[in-house]
């Protein structure tokens, strides 16, 4: 019995520090379906993972704002880019787009923070597949004086290497 005892414990241990193997899957071409969007009609479209290569994009757009580059920023974006701001605003053109950035650069000082990133493709109904990118930014500015930070969460529709949407959801961030 000992022996029997012996040989399972063995056995178990060998069987327990082979290295796993990696497991094939018949669907490994498959899109996989992560979420999905409702549009307009009501209609359940799929979405699935992105091109990552977006938030390189997105990275270079942030660093423009960071560094009050209008002109850089009025290049990424496309000439009818459409901003929805979390306050209700909206802002129509990237000639309304870049005076909005001049006046707000000038009185408020923002800077942003990446702090994640998605990228998700929207699979339309008609064969047009859409790139977004949703992300998480900490952004801080100068408010009457005081320094003010919120954290954004943001979806960034992208069109040809450049921003075509951009709606913007935000948060006051925790007081210390």
């Amino acid at each position: 019995m000992k022996k029997l005892l012996l040989i399972t414990v063995i056995s178990a241990s060998l069987m327990f520090c082979q290295s796993p193997k990696e497991k094939a899957s018949e669907n490994s071409n498959e899109t996989t379906v992560i979420g999905y969007e409702f549009n307009e009609a009501g209609e359940k479209l799929n979405l699935i993972g992105g091109d990552v290569l977006i938030t390189d994009i997105y990275l270079r757009y942030i660093q423009a704002h960071n560094d009050k580059n209008v002109s850089k920023i009025y290049e990424m974006d496309t000439e009818d880019i459409i901003i929805k701001a979390s306050n209700g605003a909206v802002f129509n053109g990237r000639d309304s787009h870049k005076e909005q950035l001049e006046a707000w650069f000038a009185s408020s000082d923002p800077i942003w923070s990446v702090k994640w990133m998605v990228a998700n493709t929207l699979q339309g109904k008609d064969g047009e597949n859409e790139s977004w990118l949703t992300t998480g930014v900490d952004k801080v500015e100068m408010v009457a004086g005081n320094s003010v930070k919120k954290h954004h969460v943001l979806d960034v529709h992208f069109v040809d290497g450049k921003v075509k949407e951009l709606n913007v959801y935000d948060r006051a961030t925790e007081q210390e």
